[in-house]
């Protein structure tokens, strides 16, 4: 796949085509892209999320998201959203999230799919 062949933000089976991708191709999206767990634990953290948030350089690999990653996503509005669809049990939702690192007041894109090995992904777009 070459870097015009990426997928865009909005492709509806979005993480299937992120699962075949080398962490190279998906650190070159234009979106940040974070694989969570089915305990909640970061297995995936990308090069562009960390570039375009603005969150710097520390380590996300193994931590929790919703505790040490990402508190301020830890509200009814995001987290329970996830655990709602969850609950249903499909997990393909999209909304927009106000805050990110570096500003406070940017909306962002936000969407969620199932992780094919369990957990999910968080797809995050920026204007």
């Amino acid at each position: 796949m070459t870097s015009n062949d990426l997928p865009d933000f909005d492709r509806p089976d979005l993480a299937r085509v992120i699962e075949r991708l080398t962490p190279a191709q998906i650190d070159a999206l234009s979106f940040g892209v974070i694989r969570v767990d089915e305990q909640g634990i970061v297995r995936h953290y990308s090069a562009s999320e960390r570039r375009l948030s603005g969150s710097g350089a520390r380590e996300r690999l193994g931590h929790t998201f919703f505790t040490d990653i990402a508190p301020c996503m830890n509200t009814p509005d995001f987290r329970g959203r996830i655990e709602a669809a969850l609950a249903r049990g499909t997990l393909d939702i999209h909304f927009e999230h106000t805050g990110d690192f570096e500003d406070a007041d940017r909306v962002l894109q936000v969407r969620v799919q199932s992780a094919r090995a369990g957990g999910f992904w968080v797809f995050l777009q920026r204007p």
